[in-house]
């Protein structure tokens, strides 16, 4: 993440709930509120705080922003004890960064969208039909991306929620009706 030998060295957003304050360094969440991804750092007591009511589902601002919990998902969370009396806890939903049929992607990542398809269906499928089957099949939807995660920018590169619009059997079929068509070969 953010922090590095001597402290915290980029940006960072106030997270306050309940009279409790700690920082965020990294949020993919919707428009809505919802957050999908959450890193808070801070110290021990005061991230473990926030964290536990991120988790039971207590609305927390994050730098003015009312955020909450993906309602019926599951979370999991890391945390690492940092230098200097800090704490790390990284909140997530993990089936939508696991899922057969939604997921979170940094960037239109064509190719992830592309193995999450290719494990949901029976039809085996050509990589170089990625830009094709992104187009036909998912409904991207922009999320909200602040900070990094593994390196990349989520502001800059962009976050996007993208599900199957069809069923398992309905890709089958435009898979070998375009195959049939001659327009994948």
């Amino acid at each position: 993440m953010k922090y590095r030998e001597g402290g915290i060295t980029d940006e960072y957003v106030s997270v306050y709930q309940a009279g409790v304050m700690c920082y965020s360094d990294a949020i993919i969440m919707d428009d809505v509120g919802f957050f999908y991804l959450i890193s808070l750092f801070g110290r021990p007591g005061l991230v473990k705080a926030v964290g536990a009511g991120l988790i039971e589902g207590y609305t927390t601002k994050i730098n003015g922003v009312s955020v909450s919990r993906p309602s019926s998902t599951a979370l999991q969370a890391v945390t690492q004890n940092l230098e200097d009396g800090l704490t790390q806890k990284v909140i997530f939903a993990p089936e939508f960064f696991t899922g057969q049929h939604v997921r979170v992607l940094v960037g239109e990542d064509r190719k992830s969208a592309f193995r999450m398809l290719d494990s949901a269906v029976s039809t085996p499928l050509k990589e170089e039909w990625a830009d094709f089957l992104f187009s036909a099949v998912f409904s991207p939807q922009k999320l909200v991306g602040f900070g990094h995660v593994n390196g990349q920018d989520l502001s800059e590169a962009g976050v996007y929620l993208v599900s199957l619009d069809k069923t398992t059997d309905e890709i089958d079929a435009l898979v070998m009706e375009e195959i049939n068509l001659g327009n994948l070969q």
